[in-house]
């Protein structure tokens, strides 16, 4: 049985949706922690622990993804951002700072675009949703899915894309999410995990958020690893850089702070925790939305 480091409340968005969160610690401002593709909440959990000493700290399991609903659902960047705006107003929750990492961040851009009046600020580590991809390009990566073994589809491809997502040796907590994430991926429980997989990588590539980025009206912090072997997309941008994405990218929103973490991976919130932590309480002290 998978037990997660902190307790587990489920709450309805809608009729066949049941979201697992966890809510820890307390403060007049709500940090809300979205995970990327097919992963959950404890990968903040070294964020959590800390940030949750200073503010209300909050952490969800997308639908189809750990403990939350297990269905046939669209799978989409905009269906995931529907129903983190929905878990938003069921909670009642006010002066929200959406922290998003890899394809959570791509969720969380979504959701600051459609529902600005939601989203007081943003918090990016290593977010997809920064890149532009020609139509011949997200042919070419849609192709490589067809082939069947792609990042997450099986045990295998799973365990090594959670270790390429490690710069650091150590590899802290890999070993845990591995083994959670293997029991999510098989059964009953992982029913639905191949095909949600696959949605997700798709629209993470039809769904491109990178011409509205000028449109973000919150203040951005933008957290990127500089030996990041995921983002960007190693097939088709392979002259690009972690550094050189962010920034680009930050050159297009209106206030965007970006910290470069040097020899670090696509895991930044784990392997810099602690620098992290205290980027992030930097940038909400100083930070005011418009």
């Amino acid at each position: 049985m998978i037990k997660y480091p902190f307790p587990i409340q489920y709450i309805k968005t809608g009729t066949d949706v049941n979201i697992a969160f966890c809510d820890e610690g307390s403060g007049e401002t709500t940090l809300l922690f979205i995970h990327g593709l097919a992963n959950y909440i404890p990968v903040f959990e070294y964020n959590i622990s800390e940030l949750s000493k200073h503010y209300r700290c909050i952490a969800i399991d997308l639908p189809g993804n750990g403990m939350s609903s297990r269905d046939n659902f669209p799978f989409t960047m905009i269906f995931y951002a529907e129903e983190v705006a929905k878990f938003i107003k069921v909670m009642g929750l006010n002066s929200v700072v959406l922290c998003g990492h890899s394809m959570g961040g791509h969720v969380s851009l979504l959701v600051a675009l459609r529902f600005p009046e939601l989203v007081e600020k943003l918090v990016l580590f290593a977010p997809s949703g920064l890149e532009q991809f020609t139509e011949m390009e997200k042919m070419w990566c849609k192709s490589v899915l067809q082939l069947g073994s792609y990042v997450y589809s099986d045990a295998m491809s799973l365990e090594t894309a959670i270790n390429q997502s490690y710069y650091h040796k150590e590899k802290v907590g890999a070993k845990g999410i591995i083994n959670d994430l293997k029991q999510l991926m098989t059964g009953e429980a992982g029913r639905y995990w191949r095909s949600m997989v696959k949605a997700n990588i798709e629209a993470m590539l039809d769904e491109q958020v990178y011409s509205f980025l000028g449109e973000v009206k919150a203040p951005v912090l933008l957290c990127m690893g500089d030996q990041d072997m995921l983002i960007p997309n190693k097939i088709v941008h392979l002259a690009d850089s972690p550094t050189k994405l962010a920034k680009r990218s930050a050159s297009l929103f209106k206030k965007c702070e970006v910290e470069i973490y040097k020899n670090c991976g696509h895991f930044v919130q784990i392997e810099e925790a602690s620098a992290v932590n205290l980027r992030i309480q930097h940038f909400l002290a100083s930070q005011t939305p418009e």
